[in-house]
């Protein structure tokens, strides 16, 4: 027999250990709503796989008990607005069973708090022996109700089964958001009916520049990819089930040669563009007419029509401004609107796009550039260029998320072992290791917290994992538990998430260093 443990990450605010285990019988009774059974879904799967039987039972019937009783109050949607109490979990294991008491979110939570206390063996499909849980109870909930992970899929095209997976893992880390960016300069993801080129030409790339930019060397392999509204549909449902919430990006108004290559009449220069083969950023941003502000807004309405999520994401990071401030028309737009600069025309377009989707009952989400355009207030800020900007948005009166690239920005490498794969800024030094991640003291007022993955080196679903586990463990433990952090202690039960790992199939990255897989040195056709 195995005997799971107490060892959890994130780690849990509050357990009372007893003496003794609870010996899991081959056919498990099960009892609660059909959606407090939804919310532990994930948790009575995993017993699934394991080869136990659940047997919902219903207690109104004389004479029966239940080894999982389930009792849950209430139904509240993730939000920077709620108390982290919608998302509070009470867990208890004793003699009689297993009892968990929550909203639907908290009850999510448990499910995976109650998979990590299973034997590590146990999470791996095909296990059949027999499991016991420790006696203990918990009271849980997360500091921030904003827990997310970023991932780019406009570099590199996942397939919508990828993102099935990376929302089973942030659920596994109790994260609640999944932060799609669907668009940028080298490939445009998101579907719209109106605007089909954007995927039929902006989805696609003739080639791939090779290793480090800036770098002339190209890979001579078109590359590209896009989701169909059925598939984001389901993705958006699977994620909703999971207590996630899936939010989409729409990056701009910089980031957008991949829609002016299908739509030149999009931006400010006759000379037609392609989608870009390289990374970097580009000049190249939309012009300020009236018919491409309402072309946006019609890509909005689309996006809109496909993710429940109150939030949409609108980029408004990296924005040259060299071609409004060559254009004659947003000299005349400045001088009508009396903008303050050129600088100021940013705020101006995000602000009418702010006011449509507000219109339409949602929250922007925007890069922490848009402070300095002014936009407004009613916007979510993601801090992501220094730990300063987290601050300077917050003191400006956002709503603040924190991913100071410096500790969360997952495309860094994880050391500057010269064995790393490439990884973003690798000629200057950068990378960011676990101690990175977990030094990070979050401030006071931010909202929650959040880790990228941009894809420009990471082309395929095992570099992503390599890329976000374990660090991504950290940053789950820094969204839940804030400054009430116990490094040594993470540092032990780590050990056991790895453990972890190795049975769900995640291909991390050692905390040991590289492994022969992924090392520069030994896999040369890695670089």
């Amino acid at each position: 027999m195995l005997i799971g443990s107490t060892s959890v990450l994130p780690a849990v605010k509050h357990i009372e250990v007893d003496p003794g285990q609870k010996i899991l019988p081959r056919e498990i009774s099960v009892s609660g709503s059909p959606r407090g059974l939804q919310a532990l879904r994930p948790f009575l799967r995993t017993l699934e796989d394991a080869g136990y039987i659940i047997a919902p039972v219903d207690l109104k019937a004389k004479n029966q008990s239940a080894l999982i009783t389930i009792h849950m109050g209430g139904d509240i949607p993730p939000h920077p607005d709620h108390n982290a109490e919608a998302e509070a979990y009470e867990l208890t294991i004793d003699g009689t069973g297993i009892h968990v008491h929550g909203s639907y979110l908290g009850i999510t939570c448990a499910a995976q708090t109650l998979r990590q206390m299973l034997p590590p063996a146990a999470l791996r499909p095909g296990f059949r022996g027999d499991i016991a849980l420790p006696f203990a109870k918990i009271h849980d909930q997360p500091t921030y109700p904003w827990r997310a992970v970023m991932l780019d899929v406009a570099r590199h095209f996942f397939p919508v089964d990828m993102l099935r997976r990376l929302v089973d893992l942030a659920a596994f880390h109790k994260l609640n958001i999944v932060h799609l960016h669907l668009t940028d300069d080298q490939g445009w993801r998101m579907p719209v009916d109106a605007f089909p080129r954007l995927t039929t030409i902006g989805a696609v790339r003739r080639e791939t520049v090779v290793g480090e930019a800036p770098s002339d060397v190209f890979d001579g392999v078109p590359h590209g990819g896009y989701y169909t509204k059925g598939e984001l549909h389901d993705l958006v449902a699977y994620a909703r089930d999971q207590g996630i919430t899936v939010i989409p990006e729409i990056d701009l108004p910089g980031h957008m040669v991949a829609a002016i290559a299908a739509y030149p009449q999009w931006g400010n220069k006759e000379e037609p563009v392609e989608v870009l083969t390289t990374w970097g950023i580009s000049e190249t941003i939309i012009n300020t007419r009236a018919e491409t502000i309402e072309a946006l807004k019609t890509i909005l309405d689309e996006v809109m029509e496909v993710f429940d999520s109150p939030y949409i994401h609108l980029g408004g990071d990296e924005v040259p401004s060299t071609e409004w401030e060559d254009s004659s028309e947003v000299h005349d737009l400045i001088a009508a609107e009396h903008l303050p600069s050129v600088r100021a025309v940013q705020g101006w377009i995000m602000d009418q796009l702010v006011a449509h989707v507000e219109e339409a009952g949602r929250t922007v989400v925007a890069w922490d550039e848009a402070v300095e355009a002014n936009i407004d207030n009613s916007a979510v800020i993601i801090g992501w260029r220094s730990p300063q900007s987290v601050k300077a948005s917050i003191a400006a009166g956002y709503k603040t998320v924190a991913a100071p690239q410096q500790h969360f920005y997952l495309d860094y490498q994880h050391s500057d072992n010269p064995a790393e794969p490439q990884g973003i800024g690798r000629k200057d030094g950068l990378y960011t290791d676990l101690d990175k991640v977990l030094d990070y003291d979050p401030p006071a007022g931010i909202v929650g917290i959040e880790a990228p993955l941009w894809t420009e080196y990471v082309a395929d679903w095992r570099r992503a994992e390599y890329q976000y586990f374990p660090r991504l463990c950290a940053v789950a433990e820094r969204a839940w538990n804030g400054s009430r952090f116990d490094k040594d202690q993470f540092m032990d039960d780590l050990s056991r998430q790895i453990e972890r790992y190795h049975a769900l199939g995640i291909d991390y990255r050692p905390l040991e260093g590289p492994d022969l897989h992924w090392s520069r040195i030994y896999k040369t056709d890695e670089q």
